[in-house]
This record gives C-alpha cells, sequence and structure tokens, in this order.
C-alpha cells in the first residue's frame, strides 16, 4: 500500500515592498503596542511555547568574519507559537557590523505543519515589535515626560544611548504613548550623531547630542532632566555606570533593549543592583542574555528578584510612578519570539483582510 503523499504547495511571499505600506500605518503601530502587551501575558500565564534561541556569529560561537574592527555581526534565529492561535512562527534575523540588517519570518499552519507565508522583512517586522516592547515598557514604568513649567516650556527629554536603527524606531514608537518631543542622544561617532539628529528633527522631535553616556543619567540641569532612558546598543562594555544617577531623587525609567545576546551589556552590574524593580522579558532567557546577565553571574541579584513583563501587566497599578517618588525601574528585552509571533500574524491577517 502506497503512503499518502502530501506536497508543499509554493507559500505566500511578500518582500518587503509588500510588508513596508502595512506595517508603517500609525493604526498598525497602535495596534501593535497593545498585542505585544496581551502577548506578553499570555507568555507569563504559560500560553507561549518558545523553542530554544539560536545564536551564531556571536560569542561562544565564532565571528562570521575575522579580524573586523567593531566585529559586531550575528545572525539570531527565535521561534515559538501561542497556544490554539493558527500559525507557529520562526523567525531569523541578522545584522551588527559589517553586516546589514536582514531577516525574514516563516509563518507555518498549526493545523497541518506546513509553510504557508514567507514574509521577506530584511528585519523589519524585528525592529518595530522591539520597538513596540520598548513603547509598552514605557507606558508602564516610565514617569510622566509631558511636564511643563510655568510658562509652558517641555522641561523633560527623553535619553537615547546609540543613532542605529533601532534608536529611530523606539522613539518613534514612544510618539504614540506621550507627547513629549525632547531628546537626548548620545552616539560613538560625531557623524552618526549629527545625522540622527538631522532626520529625527525632520520628523519634528526636539533633538541635542550629549558629551557621554552618562550625562543622560546625571542631567545638570532640571531641563535637561531624561526620567526615561532607552539603550539601543551592542556594546560589550558599560555605558552606564552608578554615578550620583538622577533617580537619587527622581524617578527614572531604563529600557534596555541592546544586549540580545551573551556578553552584550550596556549597564554596570552595580547600577542593575541599585534598581528598585527589575523587569524582562522572559525570566528563563535573562540568565543566559540581556543587560542583568552579568550582575546574575556576580550575585549582585538573583532571578526571584526579576519581574517578567506580563506579570507586570497584571499587577501594574501597584508599581505605577508618580513624580513623588524616586524609584529606579530597569526593563531588560533581550526579543522573546512571541514578539515575531504576534506582529508576523497581524501583518497575516491584515493581508487577508484586504482580499
Amino acid at each position: 500500500q502506497k503512503a499518502t503523499m502530501s506536497y508543499q504547495e509554493i507559500p505566500q511571499i511578500y518582500t518587503l515592498k509588500d510588508i513596508e505600506p502595512i506595517v508603517s500605518d500609525p493604526r498598525f503601530a497602535k495596534e501593535l503596542i497593545d498585542a505585544i502587551q496581551n502577548g506578553f501575558v499570555a507568555y507569563s500565564q504559560g500560553k507561549f511555547n518558545a523553542a530554544p534561541v539560536q545564536t551564531m556569529g556571536a560569542p561562544p560561537m565564532s565571528p562570521f568574519i575575522a579580524g573586523v574592527e567593531n566585529y559586531s555581526a550575528q545572525t539570531c534565529v527565535k521561534s515559538g507559537y501561542i497556544t490554539g492561535e493558527s500559525h507557529y512562527v520562526i523567525k531569523v534575523a541578522s545584522g551588527g557590523h559589517p553586516h546589514p540588517n536582514s531577516g525574514l519570518m516563516q509563518l507555518y499552519s498549526q493545523t497541518t505543519g506546513k509553510l504557508e507565508m514567507l514574509l521577506l522583512d530584511d528585519g523589519l517586522l524585528t525592529e518595530l515589535r522591539t520597538a513596540a516592547v520598548g513603547a509598552v515598557a514605557a507606558r508602564l514604568l516610565a514617569p510622566d515626560l509631558c511636564v511643563r513649567d510655568v510658562h509652558g516650556k517641555e522641561i523633560m527629554c527623553i535619553g537615547i544611548l546609540g543613532t542605529g536603527v533601532q534608536a529611530r524606531y523606539q522613539i518613534r514608537y514612544l510618539a504614540h504613548i506621550t507627547d513629549c518631543r525632547r531628546v537626548r542622544v548620545w552616539g560613538r561617532t560625531e557623524r552618526n550623531t549629527t545625522k540622527f539628529i538631522k532626520d529625527m528633527e525632520a520628523e519634528g522631535w526636539s533633538v541635542s547630542a550629549v558629551e557621554s553616556p552618562q550625562h543622560l543619567l546625571e542631567a545638570p540641569e532640571d531641563d535637561w532632566y531624561c526620567p526615561l532612558i532607552v539603550t539601543t546598543t551592542s556594546s560589550r562594555e558599560p555605558l552606564l555606570k552608578l554615578a550620583k544617577p538622577c533617580h537619587q531623587k527622581r524617578p527614572l525609567h531604563i529600557t534596555c533593549v541592546g544586549a540580545d545576546s551573551t556578553g552584550k551589556i550596556e549597564l554596570d552590574p552595580t547600577l542593575v543592583e541599585s534598581a528598585d524593580l527589575l523587569v524582562a522579558d522572559s525570566r528563563l532567557q535573562t540568565r543566559e542574555r540581556g543587560e542583568f546577565e552579568e550582575a546574575l553571574k556576580r550575585d549582585l541579584i538573583s532571578l526571584e528578584t526579576v519581574t517578567e513583563l506580563g506579570e507586570l501587566v497584571l499587577e501594574k497599578e501597584s508599581w505605577r510612578v508618580s513624580e513623588d517618588d524616586n524609584r529606579l525601574t530597569i526593563f531588560d528585552s533581550s526579543g522573546v519570539a512571541v514578539q515575531d509571533c504576534i506582529i508576523a500574524t497581524m501583518f497575516a491577517r491584515q493581508v487577508y483582510k484586504k482580499r
């Protein structure tokens, strides 16, 4: 008796040219922020099934290219699915000097196991889902950014560490949760910083540069105070350190998205240790990658003191930040496949809706 053969049909293929118009709609961004928040609740409730993350081209594996100065190129593979949803997703994302950003997402039917849709997004969907989780964390934890003086002048700033693609998307997504439009930025080179300022001012932001990362923490004047700092670099050495930080007298929230693989770090472990609340996208994942990895290795913090983002959403009222306190909160995102599942299935639904 011959076995029944089931042939794979050619999946629907969408390129960046097809994807960009749909995901660039502000309505998509607002819906994505809410969907990502709900996705992390599902994750913390055990409804998301995540496979182990694969990272190539970065320690402890060998680099793809030897002898390159400031090398940071890597390829990351993340996959998983929400129980009872239509698809499971496998995402491959590459980037970091000297590679350009690239990537794709594969949507497979949970019913048949067959590949149904291939999204050749060049890494755009990864950038957007990361920006969305930054907006979720800021909405939950950042102090009020829209404070003005007696003359109606804005006196709060958003601090940004880094000048790359993710730094830009973090700001763009923050625009959906706050009216604050003042930004202080630090970049590794004057050229990149100048271009960042020019580009973001063209989008309606008021941007100024700082001489060092620490200036984002230690505002010399009240009108340069950054109650929200977002770190987006691929640094392997601490950039922000515990030294007279402004959170001693004012509330401060730091969102970290740069340390997405083992060995990357943007905050000094003693700064992490000093926080009043540590939040991670995944408690399990934060042991082996992310901003809390080194502090955990040094026993400066314990895993039990780290709250998952989904858990925080369920108890957010108990951690509502006000101007009257001086709490330091830190959110670390090393990226979880639930974000990829959310944004890929959101795109698929938009496509099906247009048919």
